[in-house]
Formats: C-alpha cells, sequence, structure tokens
C-alpha cells in the first residue's frame, strides 16, 4: 500500500458518569485517532492515553504532541525507505522506541495500518488472530469506580446496573480508607458476583494487615496494591496479605511481564495492549504468563468502540490460546456520553467478536463534527 498521508483527530467526550480512581477522577476522556491513507484502502487506529496523565501511562496530550513532533515523520521516514510503501502492521510497532509515550504511538499506528491492510483484504481482525470456533462472542467484564464523597448509595447503584448488565465480573476501585466498607455492602448485595478491587498503588507495605481483611468477602484478587515500580515489594506484600495479587500497572513491557513472573510478584496479570506497545507485544506477553501458569485478562482504559474492538478480539484469541479471566470489554456506551465509533450490542453479558473487515467500526464523521473534532493532516510529501 502506498501511502498519501495521515491524519490526526481528536475530540473530547464526557464520561456518563466521573470515574473515581485511587489516582484521580477522569471526568472527561480524550480521544485521539490516527488516520493512514493510501489510494486503496485507509485504517483508523485509537490511542489509549486518559486525559490525565498516571504514574506509568503518558496523557493523550503527551501522545499528542509525540505524534506531531515524531511519530508521524518515524512512518513517513520509514515508509520512504520501503519505496513509498507503508510497513506492514507487523513491522509498525518496532519502528518506535521502548519509552511509555513511544510504546502508546507503536500500538496506535500499528491499528491503523492493521485496519487498512484488513480491509484491503477484507478480512476481520479476528479473523487474522485465527480466533476460532467457541471464542466468537465473549462474557463481559466491567469496573466501577470510587463514587464522589465516598458516597455508598451511589456505588450500589452502579454496581447494581452493571450486575443489570451482565457483567460476569467486576473490578471496584479501592483506596485507604475505601475498601472494606465499600466491598462488604457489595459482597452483601451480590454474594455471588466475581468481585476483585483495584487500588491503583495507593497501598504500602505497613497496609498489609488491612487489605488481608478483605479475604473475607471472597474477592478473586487485589489489582496493583502497590507502587508499580518494586515487583520485590510486590511479591512480599502478596505473601503477607493471604489475597492473590493482580498487577496491572507494573506490566509495562513483555519484559517487565517477565520479570514480575520471575519475582513471583502476581498470581494474576491485567494485560493492556496499548501500554505494552500493541497486540504483537501483549501476545507475548501473554505467551509467558501462560507458561508460568498465571491467568491473564485484557484491561481497558475506557476505549471509544474502535481500541475496545482491537481489544476484544484479542481477548478472544488469548482466552483461546489459554483460558484465563473475563476481560474489560463492556460497551462504551456505558461509560461515554457518545461514541463515535460504535461497538457491538452486549446481550445477556455476552458481547460478539466483530467479524466485518477491519479492526472496528470508524468514528462517524458527523459525530465527530458534532463533538468539535479537531483534524490535522500530514501530507506523504516524500515522494
Amino acid at each position: 500500500m502506498k501511502l498519501t498521508g495521515i491524519e490526526l483527530v481528536r475530540v473530547n467526550v464526557p464520561f456518563r458518569v466521573d470515574i473515581g480512581t485511587a489516582a484521580g477522577v477522569h471526568r472527561t476522556r480524550v480521544l485521539l485517532f490516527v488516520r493512514v491513507v493510501t489510494p486503496d484502502s485507509e485504517g483508523w487506529g485509537e490511542c489509549a492515553a486518559l486525559g490525565e496523565r498516571t504514574s506509568v501511562d503518558p496523557s493523550a496530550d503527551e501522545v499528542e504532541a509525540a505524534v506531531q513532533a515524531r511519530g508521524v515523520q518515524r512512518l513517513l521516514s520509514a515508509t520512504a525507505a520501503r519505496g513509498g510503501q507503508l510497513p506492514m502492521e507487523t513491522e509498525v510497532a518496532p519502528l518506535f522506541g521502548s519509552s511509555p509515550v513511544d510504546r502508546m504511538m507503536g500500538a496506535l499506528f500499528e491499528m491503523a495500518v492493521a485496519d487498512a491492510e484488513l480491509r484491503l483484504a477484507g478480512r476481520s481482525l479476528a479473523s487474522a488472530l485465527e480466533v476460532g470456533a467457541g471464542f466468537e462472542t465473549l462474557p463481559v467484564g466491567a469496573a466501577v469506580g470510587i463514587p464522589p464523597g465516598h458516597d455508598l448509595g451511589i456505588l450500589r447503584q452502579q454496581v447494581h446496573e452493571a450486575v443489570a448488565e451482565g457483567a460476569a465480573r467486576l473490578r471496584v476501585k479501592i483506596e485507604p480508607g475505601w475498601d472494606a466498607e465499600p466491598v462488604a455492602a457489595i459482597r452483601a448485595d451480590h454474594p455471588d458476583l466475581v468481585l476483585q478491587v483495584d487500588a491503583n498503588g495507593s497501598y504500602r507495605m505497613e497496609d498489609a494487615e488491612r487489605v488481608g481483611a478483605l479475604a473475607a468477602f471472597d474477592v478473586l484478587c487485589i489489582e496493583q496494591p502497590l507502587p508499580p515500580a518494586d515487583l520485590v515489594a510486590q511479591a512480599e506484600f502478596a505473601r503477607r496479605i493471604g489475597v492473590p495479587v493482580c498487577l496491572d500497572e507494573s506490566l509495562t513491557s513483555p519484559r517487565r511481564v517477565r520479570d514480575a513472573l520471575r519475582n513471583e510478584a502476581c498470581r494474576v496479570a491485567c494485560l493492556k495492549p496499548a501500554r505494552l506497545g500493541g497486540m504483537r507485544a501483549t501476545r507475548l506477553a501473554h505467551a509467558a504468563c501462560a507458561a508460568a501458569g498465571v491467568p491473564v485478562f485484557v484491561g481497558g482504559f475506557f476505549e471509544a468502540g474502535l481500541g475496545r474492538a482491537a481489544n476484544l478480539a484479542l481477548a478472544a484469541r488469548l482466552a483461546q490460546d489459554r483460558a484465563g479471566l473475563v476481560s474489560d470489554v463492556s460497551a462504551p456506551s456505558s461509560y461515554l456520553a457518545a461514541d463515535p465509533c460504535g461497538y457491538p450490542e452486549v446481550q445477556g453479558g455476552w458481547v460478539q467478536v466483530p467479524d466485518q473487515p477491519g479492526v472496528g467500526r470508524w468514528p462517524a464523521e458527523d459525530v465527530l463534527d458534532g463533538l468539535d473534532a479537531r483534524r490535522r493532516w500530514f501530507p506523504a510529501t516524500y515522494t
């Protein structure tokens, strides 16, 4: 495919309700898309970065600035080196470095090029990943944030809505001072719910006894209890609390995943493709977890329908490779005030893996216009 140009598109979408975590409150979802255009096809990719940076992930502003400063040029240079032919999807992510911003950019451009290739070939991402019979639909997992003012009534209502929509696994955000009480309330309301808690690195080693008390509520695991850097500390904390530890923010690359497994720092892994550097990197990380007997689920960044569709197809492939946990593949309409892309309808807690050509549905132009999209075009001037 001969590259004509690259477009960068940005819109801001409010969350349906504020998403509270131990790391902060998310009120608006910045959506950053890249479109690659060729004479024969085009493809879209979605950036997973949130509006606010975290301890390990860059903000959407940082990724957007990097895309404009060097990301576009990197893809143009690679295309020029191939005589004007766009690199293959498998070649895209390695064009970028290993920094958090570069991994996000690699995943973004990888998705866009994959989408263009798949549409030209008339294949779905699930087909390209060789998702087989029995994995055409997946159960849906969902996440619930920390409510304003630690309001138990709001929390219980949000959990009730997620369960009513069929969530097969629920991640509930906690932090010091907001842990035993909300978990006890949820368990009282839903005694059979598969429940895990997500601390976003907000606890310290001296909190082990407090966190360990959550075992009384039959939680599946506690996600990222300590700050992400120290894997040895994560392993020691896991030994003290008696509750399985899941790592999320600590898992920033396939190599980092292998380090965590070697240190026995987690018994569950949350793999986020954008953070790891894309689909290929995620499959490498998953293979390491499978070899160690550590179950995996694909986590999300509250993506729009395009990014979530990519995660859905990837989650199906990973589940086919080795049975894991229910992934975060709920519909974006459950947390975004507007989804420019659309997503398969969740029915009875299950969602169908897209089988149309491409990665997922493109953003609708009228919705982008209604959201006052900011667009910038980069022509392929190397020709």
